[in-house]
Order: C-alpha cells, then structure tokens, then sequence
C-alpha cells in the first residue's frame, strides 16, 4: 500500500539543496566577517597613528590588508587555502601593524629616557623629581604619551642647564654639582668651628649657618640660585668672625706663654708692678671665660689680653705705661724728668706725662750733672768726639749719634746709643759696660718721639 502525504505536512529538501543552501549562507557571513574585519584593523591603525605611531610605519600594514581583499573570490572570500591548510589572510597585516607599533612605542621611551637623563643631569644631585619621571615613563603606553614627556623633560632640562650655568658663573663653579664658594665656606666653617669648640669658644652662631647652608645645599638649582647670596654672606661673615676670635685667642695663648720672657723685660725696665697683676687678671679672666663657654666674657677677656699684650710690646720697644704718674698742674709745658735712681725718663706736656722710657745716664765716675736745664741745641745727627786723649781711660772713638739734644753746657746730650742692647736699660744700667760718660741714653723709638716733641728751651730735670 502506498502511503500520501496529508494535507499540511513538511516534507525534508533533498541533501544536496541543503548543502547548497548552508554554503550560500556561510559565504554571505564570511564576507560580511571579512569587511567587519578589516573596517576593525583599519580603524585600529587610525587610532595608532593618533597614538604616535607614524604613517610611513603603517603602509606595509596596509600594503598586506589591500592584497588580502583583493584575494577575495569564491564563496569562501575569508580564508586561503593552501593546500590542505586555512590561513587567516589578515595575519600578515596585523603582525606588521603590531611591529609598526612595538617599533614607534620603544623609539618614543627611549627619546624620553634620554630626556629623563638629561633632566636629571641637569637637574644637579637634589633631581626630586627623578621618582615621579621614573614612575610617569613606565604609565606611558603609546608613543604619543612617551613622545610629550620627552619634550617636555627636554624642555625642562634646558631650563635647569641655563640656571646651572649661570650659578655656576656666580659661585666660582660647582664641587660634586653644588656652588663651589659655598662648599668651601661651609668647610672653612665647619673647620673652624671645630677648633674653636676645642678652645672652649662658642659656635652657636657658626652652627646655625651651617645649618642653613646644609639645608641651602639641598634645593634644586633655581632655589640655590636665589638664595645663594644670602647663604654665601652668612657664611663669610660667621668665617670672619670665628676666624677673628681664633686669631685673638691664638695670639692670647703666645702671650701667655711669652708673658715671663716679656715681664722679666718690664722688671729689668723698672716697670714690673705696671704689669704683674694686670698678667695674673688677665690668664684669670681668660680661663674663667673659657670655663663657662660665655662669648661676652671671652669677648673682654681676649680684649683685656690684647691690651696687656700691646702694652707688654710697646714696653719691650722703650715705651712704658705712663698710668699712675700724677700730673703737674705747674710744671713748665714741656718737661723733661731724669730719675737716676730708677734710669727713667718721663717727659710731661703741658704738666701731665706723655712719654715713659727706660734710660742709662753717666758711670759713677763720669754722673749725669743733676739740676734744671734747658734744651738749647739739637741736631738728627751728631758727630761725639771724645774730649779725653787716645789711651785715657774715658777715651772713646769719634761716633755718630741721632736726635741728639744738648741740655748742659758741658757736652751732655740726650742722644741714641745704637750700640747699647735694648735689653741694657733701665736700673742699675749707670753701673753697666754701656753707662755713658755723662749723656742721657735714649732708646731709638722713644727718643724718636721724644725729639720730634721737644723743642728749643724744653726743661730738663736731672733728679735722683
């Protein structure tokens, strides 16, 4: 029996129909996966090239996409076949593309890490932006983005490298990158504050400047150029200073240790009382001060150390302190005193003492005539020819003296003596080998003064 169909019953196609029909199907999404596809890649390298990747690096890319749309035919236009192998036909392309892109990426990073060591060179050793950079560069993943802090990191180098020159120019160059006037004044200081701490002298002011230049020497380089004058003023200043006080406590400790050799001259000169116990007061003060580490005691102590030493030398060159000899309100205006008991003279103007000096007056057997006098002859240089006959016992060859001054009728002079050691005046030097045969012996500073002062009439006093 053969069976109909019923009314409204499916019936299958046959096999080859739907073959037919499932190819025409596939073709018509394979070509529109195709054009999908390349739209994307075409799409993709517009967005590269905006991305910084240049055209030029792009066409073989494209060179690929157009000989692969050309190969399109057939009902499979999506696909080559080669042999028994499919191949994506877009592979070339991308892979082209993709090393246009690698290729731009890793010129552009390198352009910015070669902006990055020039910034950071240029920058100096205070680059406090070397982290950010470092961090910036490595969030840079398109050329585009690498390309724009390479510019702007040269940008900014070339700014710094003109701030570092011209600081440069101004400092007297730069040590280990920093100002050089202000690395070596930070050192001078520093060198200075330590000897000063082991001489018990204050640095509190030298601490704080090197504190601030610390703190200076760790600013970028515009700051430090700014700043720099203030620093560098600071500094000298706090240098000068230290280096002063130093100098005055250096020369105090050359005192002190000279101060016997120095008092045993003011002793021979009849002068050590004016000395002795301004030594004592003056070593006292110094090693108070020094104990309690206070500037202003150290300040008037060194101050009262220079006095003593100024007077302690002017001593040693014939000049004694004239302090604690009374003025004579009646005395003539210029007066000239003899004491030939201590071998000292004080010459007084207008009735006060202006001129204390150690003196040699005549041998036992020759004294200095004793009484009133009066200058009446002077002469820079004075021919002495001895009165007494070649073999007296008196005798004594003809001799040159200076700034000699004649105040008794028989020859007596105030005059210099320059071959009599300084070291021979004073007491008892009438009964030494340089006694005079009568003169007064002068000094050569003193009588300098004392000549340059004295005129025609002077009074002179010859007194034990």
């Amino acid at each position: 029996m053969r069976l109909e169909p019923r009314s409204g019953t499916f019936f299958s196609m046959p096999a080859f129909l739907l073959a037919v029909l499932a190819a025409l199907t596939a073709a018509t999404v394979n070509t529109a996966g195709f054009e999908l596809r390349a739209h994307d890649l075409n799409g993709r390298w517009r967005a590269a090239e905006a991305a910084g990747v240049p055209a030029a690096s792009l066409a073989e890319a494209r060179r690929e996409l157009a000989a692969a749309q050309a190969r399109r035919a057939g009902p499979l236009p999506y696909a080559v076949v080669s042999g028994a192998a499919v191949s994506d036909p877009f592979t070339a392309a991308e892979a082209s593309a993709d090393a246009a892109y690698r290729t731009a990426l890793a010129g552009a990073r390198l352009r910015a890490a070669d902006a990055q060591a020039r910034l950071r060179d240029a920058a100096g050793p205070n680059d406090g932006g070397y982290a950010g950079r470092v961090v910036a560069l490595a969030r840079a993943v398109r050329p585009v983005d690498a390309d724009a802090l390479a510019r702007r990191w040269n940008a900014d180098a070339a700014r710094l490298e003109g701030v570092r020159q011209l600081l440069s120019a101004q400092a007297g160059g730069l040590t280990g990158g920093m100002p050089a006037d202000v690395v070596a004044a930070s050192g001078t200081l520093s060198d200075l504050s330590t000897r000063a701490e082991q001489q018990g002298i204050s640095t509190a002011a030298a601490g704080a400047a090197l504190v601030h230049a610390r703190l200076y020497l760790a600013e970028p380089y515009p700051a430090q150029l700014a700043d720099r004058p203030g620093v560098v003023t600071e500094l000298r200043t706090e240098v000068d200073s230290l280096q002063r006080r130093l100098d005055l406590r250096d020369r105090a400790e050359a005192f002190l240790a000279r101060d016997g050799d120095l008092l045993k001259l003011a002793a021979r000169y009849g002068a050590e009382a004016d000395f002795r116990g301004r030594a004592e007061q003056a070593r006292a003060g110094l090693d108070a001060a020094r104990a309690a580490h206070d500037d202003t005691r150290l300040d008037a102590a060194l101050a009262d150390v220079q006095r003593l030493d100024d007077d302690l030398q002017a001593a040693a060159g014939g000049r004694l302190p004239t302090a604690g000899i009374p003025c004579q309100p009646d005395a003539p205006a210029q007066l000239i005193v003899v004491h030939l008991a201590t071998q000292q003279l004080v010459a007084y103007d207008r009735g006060c003492p202006m001129l204390r000096t150690p003196v040699t007056t005549g041998r036992p057997a020759l004294p200095t005539g004793r009484g009133t006098f009066h200058i009446y002859y002077k002469a820079t240089r004075y021919h002495m020819i001895s009165p007494w006959p070649l073999g007296d016992q008196f005798y004594y060859p003809p001799t040159w003296v200076s700034n000699a001054m004649e105040f008794i009728g028989n020859g007596t002079f105030l005059h210099s003596a320059d071959w009599q050691p300084d070291d021979t005046y004073g007491p008892g030097s009438q009964f030494g080998p340089y006694a005079s045969h009568g003169c007064v012996h002068v000094m050569d500073g003193p009588l300098q003064q004392l000549y340059d002062w004295a005129g025609i009439g002077a009074t002179v006093v010859v007194e034990d």
